[in-house]
């Protein structure tokens, strides 16, 4: 009876693993579209605390908020620019025409809401050198120059919540552990004019921690099977002996 409780507990650990092992698989293998938002403050000049608005000279900037799902992993974020209620960009530069030399730092704080759980810290400062000259109305300009190295964000978001996008068929795109990489685009405006500031999310993608009902049948299956096959051992164990 020892010996047969001793082979019966070896297969039993050995067929759980191999199925614990199986539905962890089953469960990573997908990789599901990211649910993403945020918003964005600027300054001008070195050392500077970004806010909602900043001006330097005749160059103003608005911050925005920004709201979307990936598409294979990307997202574009570049909206028309509406200053004071800038919405899908990453806020927008306003030039006056007003004769000016510029020659400054611009920082750009992006921080995420969504996904939640980012490791480290939800924010990002993103800086840019401001030069051109402006003479008149069409003379002259701006050139935003960004730092374009995107920064990647690791997440673990366990508040699985209802995309406000409507979401992607047969995903769950607004909880996971997950990554996806950011980056701003340079820009360069003419006097008089109002311009968005862009961006781009890629290669966004995260595994859902929840097996799917598919998995859990087939692990309940597995169990159910190796209790059966103990049981059919145990009878034809006390049959033996009688």
């Amino acid at each position: 009876m020892k010996s047969l409780i001793r082979s019966t507990t070896k297969h039993l650990v050995l067929s759980l693993l191999a199925l614990t092992v199986l539905a962890a698989a089953h469960t990573t293998a997908r990789a599901d579209e990211v649910s993403i938002s945020g918003f964005t403050n600027g300054c001008f000049g070195a050392g500077c605390t970004p806010g909602a608005s900043a001006t330097i000279l005749g160059l103003s900037y608005s911050n925005s908020t920004f709201s979307g799902t990936t598409a294979n992993g990307f997202r574009g974020i570049g909206a028309n620019a509406n200053p004071g209620s800038n919405f899908n960009n990453l806020g927008s530069f306003q030039l006056s025409t007003a004769p000016n030399a510029f020659n400054a730092p611009f920082t750009l704080l992006v921080t995420f809401t969504a996904p939640q759980g980012i490791a480290g810290t939800n924010q990002a400062n993103y800086t840019a050198l401001v030069t051109g000259t402006v003479i008149s109305d069409n003379i002259g300009g701006v050139f935003i120059d960004f730092n374009n190295t995107a920064l990647t964000f690791t997440f673990n978001d366990p508040n699985c919540e209802p995309d406000p996008t409507g979401g992607r068929p047969g995903q769950q795109t607004t909880c996971g552990v997950g990554s996806f990489s950011f980056s701003v685009n340079d820009l360069a405006i003419d006097p008089g004019s109002i311009v968005a500031l862009t961006g781009q999310i890629t290669a966004a993608q995260q595994q859902s921690e929840v097996p799917e009902p598919a998995t859990l049948l087939l692990l309940g299956t597995g169990l159910t099977g190796i209790a059966a096959r103990f049981r059919r051992r145990r009878k034809a164990k006390i049959e033996a002996v009688d």
